[in-house]
């Protein structure tokens, strides 16, 4: 089913985010009890300063799920994923996958070529989610190059974060 069929269907709208939106975006993480729970200061600047990078997925006027997302500035062809989330209750529906699809292709128009975002060897559901991304934008991805160490955590006991990367897409 093509995305503005599905669109149709569940009534879900994808757009970039306003500040308004950082709220329900601290919100969502935090109800999600497996994300890790940024300042709401944080994902207000996320909705005010990467608005064009992120997305957020809204059914019937409420905030279901959100993407955020920037250009790091040593790559200015990429767009790094830091948060996929969606409300408990939208789960199971593809909606993760849609809202990476829209974020990706909402920054073609920015030179985009390559997604990325770390992931812990442990978190099977993300690794998931963006080799699904890959297989619909019919790009190559490698999961295999760590990121952050253990070590870099500190003495938090945190698993290395490994890099996720597709691309290049056209």
């Amino acid at each position: 089913m093509s995305t503005e069929n599905s669109r149709k269907k569940t009534g879900i709208v994808f757009r970039n985010p306003k500040t308004r939106d950082g709220k329900y975006f601290w919100e969502i993480a935090k109800a999600s009890k497996v994300l890790d729970v940024n300042s709401p200061y944080h994902y207000l600047i996320m909705c005010r300063h990467f608005g064009k990078t992120c997305i957020v997925a809204e059914k019937q006027g409420r905030v279901i799920g959100f993407v955020t997302a920037y250009i790091p500035p040593d790559s200015p062809d990429s767009l790094f994923v830091w948060q996929v989330a969606v409300d408990e209750k939208e789960r199971g529906q593809g909606l993760g996958v849609q809202m990476l699809i829209n974020a990706f292709k909402n920054s073609k128009a920015l030179n985009i070529k390559n997604l990325n975002a770390t992931i812990t060897p442990s978190n099977q559901a993300s690794i998931n989610l963006f080799t699904a991304v890959a297989r619909e934008l019919n790009s190559p991805f490698e999961f295999e190059k760590e990121f952050f160490s253990a070590t870099n955590f500190g003495q938090n006991n945190h698993e290395p974060e490994m890099l996720f990367h597709i691309g290049p897409s056209f």
